[in-house]
């Protein structure tokens, strides 16, 4: 990651930890001025199991975030980095490592907090055949938007942006000739990615944030949080979208299992984009 891209997204990442600290002491005052108020119980999804213990493990979730847009590489070795070959051994690594931050979270819930995360997030609040149903109805709108949203917003960058070469994982895996790596890439991105961002982003950072503020306020920041751990500027915006429409699924379903899905069907169709139309940048 260059010095650039490092910079603006350490920048965004300490407006939304400000905005989080403001926003929190100013809802707390609301609530305490207006006993009455309850806007963090608007929607479908269950906020208030949460405690002041879970917003403590959400900031050290943001200060691991931190350390790493600390990893500022220089240009040159950026761009040798993406040349680099795709590597099964790494990937393979790379999917335990997103497996292991899953589980540790999820055993967390289960032993600290004695929360079954399987009710909290209301996995079983929807028959598969709902699920599958909502997940068609939300996925061509979202594909269109955010589309749509990445043409604008490479069109707009590419005025004064320094490099606006894609992310070094769609790079590798275009470039890849090893069949077994670019299979577990797949994996990680179709199938992996999606539970487990969808866990700690939607499931336990939207969730915290909701059960102190309110829910518009919470999908915005871990709406950037998630554009941000991508590390790319050109899908900041694209991604923040997406993040927001995985929220208002999440909302209008109490389902967690609708934006893992859902986020499934965008990867996978990201992936296939690839392989059938390579021209497509």
């Amino acid at each position: 990651m260059d010095a650039p891209t490092a910079g603006v997204l350490r920048d965004i990442t300490l407006i939304v930890w400000l905005a989080l600290l403001i926003g929190v002491a100013a809802y707390k005052w609301v609530r305490q001025t207006r006993p009455s108020a309850v806007w963090n119980l608007g929607g479908k999804v269950e906020v208030l199991p949460y405690t002041s213990l879970d917003a403590i493990v959400l900031a050290a979730i943001s200060i691991l975030l931190l350390g790493g847009l600390q990893k500022v590489v220089p240009a040159a070795e950026s761009a040798a980095a993406a040349d680099t070959e795709l590597s099964a051994t790494a990937m393979f690594v790379s999917i335990l490592m997103q497996l292991l931050v899953c589980a540790v979270l999820l055993f967390y819930l289960r032993a600290i907090r004695n929360l079954d995360p399987v009710d909290l997030f209301g996995i079983r609040r929807l028959s598969a055949g709902r699920v599958f149903t909502t997940v068609l109805i939300f996925m061509l709108p979202t594909l269109v938007i955010v589309m749509f949203t990445s043409s604008v917003v490479t069109l707009w960058l590419e005025g004064f942006w320094p490099d606006l070469a894609q992310q070094e994982s769609v790079e590798a895996f275009r470039k890849s000739t090893d069949p077994l790596a670019k299979t577990l890439l797949v994996i990680a991105a179709a199938i992996v990615a999606p539970i487990v961002e969808e866990v700690i982003f939607r499931g336990f950072i939207y969730g915290v944030i909701k059960r102190f503020t309110d829910g518009y306020f919470a999908a915005l920041c871990s709406a950037l949080l998630f554009a941000v751990v991508h590390f790319h500027i050109g899908s900041m915006i694209p991604l923040a979208i997406l993040a927001l429409v995985f929220c208002a699924a999440y909302e209008r379903t109490g389902s967690l299992a609708v934006p893992i899905l859902m986020h499934a069907v965008f990867n996978g169709t990201s992936i296939a984009l690839m392989l059938f139309f390579p021209e497509l940048k």
